[in-house]
């Protein structure tokens, strides 16, 4: 009897606990920060550029759901490296956005991999295992190698953890 009652008691307690907590992750980082923070772990030749409201528009179909936002790429043209993230300002436009970042990778999958073909077939893994992560309320996609996405992700974990 006090075994059953001393599983039901740690069983409540997990489930306060959890009911309770708030998320792991900070909420409170600007998004060009973890960027930069991404090009520390892995420079390319001519740096990054951040993309332009126009690429916004295009791409995210003009998305107001991010209250923050930060698109970068690699300069150099043979190299297809790009990472983006977006704070989203609670879970309904955090689903939105990931939704939009996972759509937007399957539609450069499916418009620009005969492109690169013709110019870089080496950077088409980048682009075929690119991938799309959440933490917490940031959405970050990344068309890197899969050592540079590993780190990159990582690097964002490590920043946002509490």
């Amino acid at each position: 009897m006090k075994k059953n009652a001393l599983s039901l008691l740690l069983v409540l307690c997990t489930l306060l606990c959890a009911c309770g907590s708030k998320s792991a992750y900070a909420d409170d980082l600007p998004c060009a920060e973890l960027s930069d923070a991404m090009e520390d772990q892995i420079p390319v030749d001519f740096g990054y550029e951040t993309f332009g409201r126009d690429h916004i528009r295009y791409y995210f179909e003009d998305t107001e759901l991010p209250d923050d936002l930060c698109l970068r790429y690699s300069v150099r043209s043979e190299d297809i490296n790009e990472v983006g993230i977006f704070h989203a300002p609670d879970e309904a436009a955090r689903e939105e956005i990931k939704a939009l970042s996972q759509r937007y990778l399957e539609e450069l999958r499916r418009d620009q991999s005969a492109f690169i073909a013709s110019y870089a077939p080496e950077e088409l893994p980048k682009l075929e295992r690119a991938e799309v992560k959440v933490f917490g309320n940031y959405v970050v996609y990344a068309i890197l190698s899969d050592s540079d996405r590993a780190l990159v992700f990582d690097t964002i974990e490590k920043k946002l953890t509490k």
